[in-house]
């Protein structure tokens, strides 16, 4: 007698969690004190959920740097209201020993994200995930 294999095919298919638009992302660079502003991507259900990149070509859905998004240095991101209200800070480095780093707060409230230091205010967009392509930027 053969004995009989049985095969199980498992298709493995992305839980509910991993299919919300969890980010909330600038949808157009924001003036936090460094340059021509950064693009800025918030994950309201992590404390320390914040990444920032330069720019493309394209604005906010490109990048003109790095091997990607850059988590955020001492990043903190607090809701402030059961309404939908984040605070969120993070440090920007910077390549000068007189200014080592930026200091950025924000707040998102109301589908707009704003820098408490210069009242700068951008609209932000739910993403599913931080897949930024890289592109030059506009100079």
């Amino acid at each position: 007698m053969g004995a009989t294999l049985l095969f199980i095919l498992a298709v493995q298919t992305p839980s509910p969690a991993a299919m919300v638009d969890r980010y909330l992302a600038t949808v157009r660079p924001i003036d936090v004190g460094v340059g021509a502003g950064l693009c800025v991507a918030v994950d309201p259900t992590n404390s320390q959920g914040v990444w920032w990149w330069e720019p493309g070509s394209t604005g906010c859905t490109s990048r003109s740097t790095g091997p990607g998004v850059f988590l955020a240095d001492s990043a903190r991101v607090a809701a402030a209201s059961p309404s939908g209200r984040w605070e969120v800070s993070f440090r920007v480095p910077m390549h000068s020993s007189a200014r080592p780093f930026v200091e950025v707060r924000l707040i998102i409230d109301d589908g707009m994200m704003r820098d408490t230091k210069s009242g700068k205010a951008v609209a932000v967009q739910r993403r599913r995930d931080l897949e930024i392509p890289e592109k030059p930027g506009r100079f």
